[in-house]
C-alpha cells in the first residue's frame, strides 16, 4: 500500500510537470524516468537539467520539482524538502501535492513545525485547479484527497507535539468535514483520553 501511494504521488507530480509545459529535453527525460520508476536515474537527469539552466542564467523549478519527486520515492526526505522548496523559490507551481510532500517528508524527519507550516499552506490552496500545456490544452487537477490527507496529518503533527488542545480542535474540524472516515473516528477516540 505504501509503495502504491508513493507511486501515485510521484506520478501525479510527474503529470504536473508534463502539464505545465516542461519543454526541455532533460525535464522530459526525467519525467519519463519517474513514470517508469527509475528514480535514481531520474534524479540525476533532473539535477543535470537544473545545472544546465543555472549555467544559462535561467531558473529551473521543474527540474527541482522532479528531483524532489525522485528523492521522495527514494525515501530521501531531506532531499525532498530541499528540492521542492527550491522549486517553489524559483517560481514553480504551488500545488497541494508539493506542500503535502514537504509536510510528509518533514513528519518523517520528526520536524513537526515545518510539517504543520507546509500543511497549512497546502490546505489553503484550492481543491482543484486548471493546469495548462502551453496555450492549447488545459486540464483540471483535483486535489481534494491530498487536502484531506493534509488536514488529517495536521492532527497527527499536533499529537506528536503533545499539543492536545489544538489536536482536539483540528480533529473536531476534520471530523465535521469527513464524518465517515474510520481512521478519524479512532483518532478522535484516542484524543478524548487526553
Amino acid at each position: 500500500m505504501r509503495n502504491r501511494k508513493i507511486r501515485y504521488l510521484v506520478l501525479s507530480a510527474a503529470l504536473m510537470c508534463v502539464l505545465t509545459a516542461c519543454s526541455k529535453n532533460g525535464i522530459k527525460e526525467g519525467t519519463e524516468l519517474l513514470e517508469k520508476g527509475d528514480f535514481e536515474k531520474a534524479a540525476t537527469v533532473f539535477e543535470q537539467a537544473a545545472k544546465e539552466a543555472e549555467t544559462e542564467g535561467e531558473r529551473a523549478p521543474e527540474a527541482y520539482r522532479g528531483m524532489g519527486m525522485a528523492c521522495y520515492a527514494l525515501e530521501d526526505y531531506e532531499g525532498t524538502r530541499q528540492n521542492l522548496q527550491k522549486a517553489l523559490d524559483e517560481g514553480g507551481l504551488e500545488t497541494p501535492i508539493i506542500y503535502n510532500l514537504i509536510g510528509v517528508s518533514s513528519m518523517k524527519l520528526e520536524d513537526y513545525d515545518t510539517a504543520l507550516a507546509a500543511f497549512d499552506k497546502g490546505t489553503g490552496l484550492p481543491e482543484s485547479g486548471v493546469v495548462s500545456r502551453g496555450s492549447k490544452e488545459e486540464e483540471t487537477a483535483d486535489y481534494s484527497e491530498v487536502i484531506r490527507e493534509m488536514k488529517f496529518n495536521r492532527v497527527v503533527c499536533l499529537e506528536k507535539k503533545l499539543d492536545w488542545e489544538n489536536a482536539k480542535a483540528a480533529m473536531a474540524e476534520y471530523a465535521s468535514l469527513y464524518p465517515d472516515d474510520a481512521n478519524a473516528q479512532k483518532e478522535a477516540e484516542f484524543l478524548s483520553t487526553r
